[in-house]
Formats: C-alpha cells, structure tokens, sequence
C-alpha cells in the first residue's frame, strides 16, 4: 500500500509544483485543493484525493454533466464553483483530529445570506495530507467479506447478520436487475472484477456519522459506495446500476422517476417491490396521494419522508415501463435529469405533457385514466388476497392451520388459537446456513421475547394484516391488511376465523406435505 501511495506521489510531483501538494498544515492542503478548483486545474486537485478514493470514484466509468470533479460531487464548492470562488477562504473553520492518521476539516460560509458547510476529511500519510472519504476513516478496522460482485465492509458485531442466503440473494439482485436494466455481460464482468464497496453499518445513527444524513441508508454518488444499516439494501443498489447503466448523466434527477425506478427494481426499506405496489395502488384510489402532487421536483420533496411518495412512485414507473419498455424509460429520465435549477422550475403542466405524449396519450387526463386500467389490472393479480378458492389438495393441517395448494395459490384457513384473537406466525424452510445466525427483521418483530432459530420463511398474522417474511434477507415479500382493503371474507368474527391466500411464485420453492412448518405465538 505504502509503495503504491509513494508511486502516487512520484505521479503528482511530475504535475505539480511539491509545494502545491505538500502543505505544513492540513489547512494548508483545503487551500491549495480551493485554489485548484478555483483555477480551473481540475486535474491537479482530483490528484489531492487518495490513489484509493480516486479508483473509487472512477470504479464504474459513471461522469456527472455540469459537475467538474464526481469525487467531490457532493461538495458545495465543486457543485457551483463560480458561485462559490469568492467565499473560499479560511478553508476550514474548525478542524478535528482522529486517529490512524484522519482529520475532520469544516468549512463552512454565508453566501448570499445562507449558511453552506461542508466536512472534509483527510489522512495524513508520510506527512502529506490527503483528502479522502468519511467511510475511510470508520470502516479502517472493519472487517471485509466478498461475494461475487461485493466488497462488504462491516463491524464483527454484525457478522451473524450476513449468512450464506442474503449473500447469494445480493449477488442475484445483481445480475436479475443487470438484466432488466440491458447491461451488457461486460457491464456485469465488471462489476465481478471491481465489486460494489458495501458499507454496512450498525444503525441510522451510524450512517449519519458516515454521510450526514440520518437515513437508512443511501448510495453515495462520490465514491459509489453503499452506506447502509440494511442488508441487502436493495433500493440504493438500484440508484448505482440505473447510473452505471446510463454513464454519462446530470446529476440531478426528477425524483419520480429516480425513485420511482429504485421501487420499482428494488423496493424500499426491506419492502418487496410488488408489496409497495399494492400500498401504492391503496393510497391512490383511496385520494390519499395522487400522481399530480408528486409531480414536480419540489411537491415530491415536500413528502419524500413518507413511503407515500415512493410507492405512488414505483407504481407510476412499472406503469411506464410496461408501456414503453426499460430502454425507451431511460431515456426519458435522461430527458428529465438535469441542473437543479432547471428541474426545480419545470412546471407541473410540462411534465404532465411530456409524460402523456411519450405514452402517446392526448393529454394529463387521458393518460391517468389509462393508468387507472394498469391499476385495475394489478389489484386482480395481487399477490395476497384475502378468502379462499376452491383448492382441496392439503398441505397441512395442525394448530388450528390449514394449508391448500389451488394451482398458482396456497390457501390459509386458521382458526383462533384462544378466545380472543386470532394471532401467530407460522415459519417454515429451516434452514441450517441460518443456524447460529441474526436476523435483524425477527428481532424487530420480538425484541428479545423470541430468539431467531433458523427458519427463513414466515406468515405472519392477525386480524388487522397478514405478511409473508424473509428472515433470511430481511424483506416482507407480500401483504395485505385489511384496514386497507376491509371485507368480511378475511376474518369471520362469528367463527374467529382467518380467511386469505398467496401466490405460489412469492416462495422460491413449492410447500408440500414434507415442508417442515413450526407455529409461534404471536
């Protein structure tokens, strides 16, 4: 490593003057990487950045349009430098140091009568100070694991939450999505080569120590990472393939197509994408969210703290997609990615019109009733409904649970197991690559009253909703609750009885009479 940071150093001595490179101060180096911007030696100053950071940013080939040094794509100086190059002294008004060598450096500004900051970090290495990402410094002693097309970073405290399943499911994500998306064998050979950095963190708490931001989780644009408490975060590893596939984009998206597409792929926040889109379809025909108040970049921000926006979102993208295909959707959210100033004044009535023409509709209103048919088409074939259909091959029966197979469905029949509720989660699919193993979503659903014992598979239910979970990748992968959708063929109060049904394709396997079920008390 050492040998590699002098060779690097050797390079940028051939390009640079050694006092601009070398500074006395950590201050020093902010100021002279402030000065290079400001000049327009772009060059120089993306030489300032670790050999490491600098292979990370250029790991997949992706450039932002309009922003003149992606390693440094979040910076406020580097998003609008000649805005910027008139507030750029002192550097830094406070500075931090860390051990192994890190620093902290604040800037921070009042331009135009708003306060910008911004933190850099740096690591001081034979004493030349180099700038470098956040994650560098907290994942220094981490331990690494890699699958096919990740490098997965992480503290030993969660290595039980990584199993062999969730491994081999990201890895699937992967190339499912690659090809959804038409990337090519060679887009996905590199990714094999290079492997997605995956930093995952503890908690929230965690990530907004990395990033600034208390999130979930969220794809870092600078270095490509991924900076989550969830694995495997599906919907942020969308964001990096969408951009990974287009190269050569703004940086600036409209966000009901950006998140729309990472829904519509990926899901969000351990949601199954066809579970947010039944979510979806409830909160727009129900009027509590419609398309036209999440039109624009500012409407859809106003509400993007909520999962209404991205649901609704999702929808509006699989509804696209199945009208124009993936190829012709991505060209329309190049068309719809831009400056931010530009996207932030596109009208409400400009896109409605850009969007009824490319799905060759007249208007705003036509194309809403033509989606209002998509809808209709997706509640028939839900995957979870509640009732039963006239299937009579059994698969079990014990605990008050019966369980038919009625061709593309399994139906449940469960009687109340005490006089008050109906209430339990049936697991099933032990599985021994979970023996010994942490499931982060089991531990949600009971704390420390039940310990995690290996079954990937669970239904669980009451008489408000019923989900069926993946414990092994943490996702709920198909639902229904009643508040939303109430009828009396779900729960018969007389008889204390649940009534509902799932697709067979939720399950990656058939259940049969030798599926080793196991019933928890709720």
């Amino acid at each position: 490593m050492l040998k590699k940071l002098y060779f690097s150093i050797l390079i940028v001595s051939l390009i640079l003057p050694l006092s601009t490179i070398h500074a006395e101060s950590k201050a020093g180096t902010l100021s002279n990487y402030f000065d290079l911007l400001a000049s327009g030696n772009l060059e120089s100053a993306y030489y300032l950045w670790t050999e490491e950071c600098r292979e990370r940013a250029g790991r997949f080939g992706i450039e932002y349009e309009n922003i003149p040094l992606k390693i440094d794509c979040y910076s406020p100086v580097v998003k609008d430098i000649d805005l910027m190059r008139d507030y750029l002294q002192p550097p830094a008004k406070k500075t931090a140091n860390m051990p192994l060598g890190f620093s902290s450096l604040s800037y921070s500004a009042i331009v135009s009568g708003e306060l910008v900051e911004h933190t850099y970090y740096m690591r001081d290495i034979d004493n030349y100070f180099w700038l470098t990402f956040p994650q560098q410094y907290y994942t220094a002693n981490w331990e690494t694991k890699e699958t096919k097309y990740f490098r997965i970073r992480y503290n030993s405290i969660l290595e039980n939450n990584l199993n062999e399943i969730n491994l081999a499911e990201a890895d699937k994500f992967i190339e499912n999505t690659a090809v959804q998306l038409g990337l090519s064998n060679e887009d996905i050979k590199l990714i094999e080569q290079k492997n997605i950095e995956y930093i995952y963190c503890e908690s929230d708490k965690q990530v907004k120590s990395i990033t600034g931001h208390l999130v979930k989780g969220t794809y870092d644009m600078p270095s490509n990472d991924i900076i989550s408490a969830f694995f495997p975060h599906y919907h942020e590893i969308v964001h990096l393939l969408v951009n990974y596939k287009l190269r050569k984009l703004p940086f600036y998206a409209l966000p009901l197509l950006r998140e729309g597409s990472a829904v519509y792929f990926g899901g969000r926040w351990g949601k199954a994408p066809k579970t947010l889109a039944t979510i979806g379809e409830f909160l727009i025909t129900e009027n509590i969210v419609s398309l036209d108040s999440i039109i624009t970049f500012s409407d859809f921000n106003k509400i993007a703290t909520s999962n209404i926006a991205y649901s609704v979102a999702g929808l509006f993208t699989g509804y696209l997609i199945d009208k124009i295909g993936v190829d012709a959707y991505l060209k329309l959210y190049r068309e719809f990615s831009g400056d931010l100033k530009t996207l932030m004044y596109l009208s409400a009535d400009e896109i409605k019109q850009k969007f009824a023409d490319t799905v060759k509709k007249k208007n705003w209103d036509d194309l809403q009733k033509d989606f209002r048919s998509y809808l209709d088409k997706l509640l028939i074939n839900a995957q979870m409904t509640p009732g039963l259909t006239k299937g009579n091959k059994e698969i079990y029966n014990a605990d008050g649970i019966i369980i038919r197979d009625d061709k593309g469905f399994y139906t449940f029949e469960i009687s109340s197991q005490s006089k008050d509720t109906v209430s339990g989660n049936l697991v099933f699919d032990y599985e021994k690559a979970l023996d010994g193993k942490n499931s982060s979503l089991f531990g949600e659903q009971y704390k420390l009253t039940k310990k995690f014992s290996g079954y990937r598979f669970g239904v669980r239910y009451d008489r408000n909703e019923v989900g069926v979970y993946d414990y092994a990748t943490n996702h709920l992968i198909a639902k229904y609750i009643w508040s939303l959708k109430p009828v009396d063929s779900y729960f018969d109060d007389s008889e204390h009885k649940l009534y509902f049904k799932f697709k067979k394709d939720v399950l990656p396997f058939e259940l049969n009479k030798k599926t080793d079920f196991t019933l928890l008390s709720d």
